[in-house]
């Protein structure tokens, strides 16, 4: 692919010095899906096997089914990692395992049926954590249990059919808990059951269903989720008789199902909710659709098998309509049947595995038209087929389990011949099964030939773009701080590169632009492709405070002493200022202190975060008080000294005079 590139230049403001550009941290990291495909854990160590099912994502987590041999089939979860895959709780102990089926998230909540032994099968709940897996409600009292069949999401609650030993199986509403969970309708009163296993089916917010009211048979009902909105659709096969409603499938806002009136086969009906608007479907002849199979909607159209008499079971399509209701393709020719079953949406293009009578079962695709059907690629040369089964659709990818005749594989395809290959080659698994697309990533089960029946895990990123893209940070600069805040930092970009058609984008741990504080800043940029996949590179921004502090100090002062030692002296306080931080005053000697009589020099020093240091000083000037000598003495006698000393001297001094003449 051509390589696509993205680079700008900014200028750099208040850069003092440049770094040597050399990346202080750079991390390449292709995207989560990237991961090999492979053995997310030896669940039942040895050669046991865990026979792990019902996959289900929630976030980051997918739970499903497995026995370790030792617990029995319980609830365990996994992050994809061989640590991170563990048993949630072991809820029936001992090796009978509480086999929890039914796997719904509600909210981020796993709900899910479960029996601890005591109970009998329950509605349980789990947060992923053991001390959050607990029993919700026990509906039906004792261990013969609720027999909960079906669990659908409507309106932020989960609806389920399920047995009190008082109503028998009726529909039921739960929000997770126990208070919340709570019987919607006893639509046929009594301990016989109303609702029919496994026929909930959800179009829009109407939940549509078959059950007996014990009037009119088992027909088809549908529910708002109230007691008052839970009524019959419609009396299809009049009075007590049973029009078994089944294979009810959603195409946009009608709905599909397979219905007996009375005749000898089911046929095809549609409804939009209304008595009025569920009728028969008849194809462009006006002929009823008898016994149709395998009902899947995809593209906005409704697939299904049937026999017509003439050309043996083949794929069929309808809109609803007469003339939308037609025989897509007659594949194996004459009356033999292709016999197609499997039936996978991917796209909006049906695929599904059918035999034409030459090549033996193979995997087909359709639009819906007859020349729109076409066998997708003739894995296994020769009459028998490679028998595509498991089909899963994840992605852009459609993955199935095949045998080419080195046995039964794990093959993708994108729907053409030259993109149908083995998805893993180097992956040494046999038989794959339970194919299950959940949460972008695909779950089966498959056994190496030394480990057993395990569960693994394969992304559809990991056939895509896994290249990280590449990044080359600037150079590391150091500013200086114009402000409190620091000071706004405008750095070079990053330059990065893709093998991609589009240039990755690039994202920084803080924007150019934006103010850095005074310390050293590791910026980490961060290159991201389309697919994903991400590299990294570092550099440092410095932000340095390397002026000093401004201080004024306060004037000279001068102060008369109020007793020997001097005078108690507080002086104003120096005034100081910084451009990136708050300072920091000492003094030599601090205001409030005695001051001895004479000039006292007070020195100033400013210190501001970064440890800049700036000093002034001043002068405090103490004087001796009135009538002191100033020489410190205490005496009254030192006072008068002079005086008397005159008085001693002068007699001796008029004396000396007059032995002078």
């Amino acid at each position: 692919m051509s390589r696509g590139s993205m680079e700008w230049w900014w200028p750099l403001a208040l850069a003092l010095v440049g770094g040597s550009g050399s990346l202080a941290h750079a991390e390449a990291m292709p995207a989560p899906g990237c991961r090999p495909p492979a053995a997310m854990k030896d669940v039942a160590p040895g050669t046991g096997s865990a026979s792990p099912s019902s996959f289900l994502r929630i976030g980051g987590t997918v739970y499903f089914v497995a026995n370790d041999g030792e617990h029995g089939g319980e609830l365990w979860k996994s992050d994809g990692t061989e640590a991170g895959t563990v048993m949630v709780k072991d809820i029936n102990r001992g090796s009978a395992g509480s086999k929890p089926s039914l796997f719904t998230n509600l909210g981020g909540v796993l709900l899910f049926s479960a029996n601890d032994g005591v109970h009998g099968s329950e509605l349980w709940r789990s947060d992923g954590t053991e001390a959050g897996t607990t029993m919700v409600r026990e509906i039906g009292e004792g261990v013969e249990a609720s027999g909960i069949t079906d669990m659908i999401v409507m309106g932020g609650k989960v609806f389920l059919a399920a047995a009190d030993h008082v109503a028998g199986r009726e529909l039921w509403e739960t929000d997770g808990t126990f208070g919340g969970t709570r019987l919607v309708k006893d639509i046929l009163p009594g301990v016989r059951s109303s609702i029919s296993a496994r026929s909930m089916r959800l179009s829009g917010s109407t939940l549509y269903f078959s059950a007996d009211d014990g009037t009119n048979g088992f027909e088809l009902w549908k529910s708002d989720g109230t007691a008052a909105g839970t009524v019959l659709v419609k009396d299809i096969a009049a009075g007590a008789t049973n029009a078994n409603p089944g294979q009810l499938t959603v195409v946009g806002s009608t709905l599909f199902f397979t219905a007996n009136d009375g005749s000898p086969f089911d046929e095809l009906w549609k409804s939009d909710g209304t008595e009025a608007g569920t009728v028969r479907v008849k194809d462009g002849a006006d002929k009823t659709i008898l016994a149709p199979d395998g009902l899947k909607a995809v593209g906005g159209k409704l697939f299904f098998l049937m026999d017509d008499g003439e050309h043996g079971v083949e794929p069929w399509v309808s809109d609803g309509t007469g003339s939308g209701t037609r025989l897509v393709k007659d594949i194996a020719g004459g009356s033999t049947g292709s016999s197609p079953r499997a039936f996978a949406d991917l796209g909006g293009t049906l695929y599904f595995t059918a035999d034409d009578g030459s090549h033996g079962a193979e995997l087909w695709k359709s639009d819906g038209t007859e020349a729109g059907t076409v066998l997708v690629k003739d894995l296994l040369s020769g009459s028998v087929g490679s028998s595509p089964q498991w089909l899963s659709a994840g992605g852009s990818w459609l993955f199935f389990a095949a045998d080419d005749g080195t046995g039964f594989k794990l093959w993708m395809t994108d729907g053409t011949e030259a993109g149908t290959r083995l998805a893993a080659p180097s992956l040494a698994t046999n038989d794959p099964q339970q194919l299950t697309f959940t949460g972008g990533t695909l779950y089966f089960s498959a056994d190496d030939g030394t480990r057993g029946r395990e569960p693994y895990a394969l992304s559809p990123a990991f056939f895509g773009d896994c290249t990280p893209p590449e990044i080359t940070c600037p150079a590391s600069v150091t500013v200086e701080a114009s402000g409190l805040s620091g000071t706004t930092v405008v750095y070079e970009p990053a330059r990065a590169t893709d093998d991609g058609s589009e240039a990755p984008m690039v994202s920084y741990s803080q924007e150019s632009g934006t103010a850095f504080p005074v310390k050293d800043h590791v910026v980490i940029a961060t290159a991201t492709d389309t697919a994903g996949n991400t590299n990294t590179c570092s550099f440092t921004v410095a932000v340095r405070d390397t002026r000093a502090p401004v201080v004024t100090c306060p004037a000279d002062v001068d102060a008369t002493a109020t007793r020997a030692a001097g005078a108690v002296i507080n002086y104003s306080p120096a005034q100081a200022t910084d451009t990136a931080s708050d300072v920091t005053l000492s003094y030599s000697i601090p205001a409030g202190a005695t001051f001895p009589p004479g000039n006292n020099p007070v020195q100033v020093t400013a210190t501001d975060a970064s440890g800049n240091v700036t000093t002034c000083s001043f002068t405090v000037k103490v004087s001796a008080a009135p009538g002191s000598s100033g020489c410190g003495c205490s005496s009254g006698f030192a006072a008068n000294a002079p005086w008397l000393l005159m008085g001693v001297l002068a007699p001796l001094m008029a004396r000396r005079r007059r032995s002078s003449r």
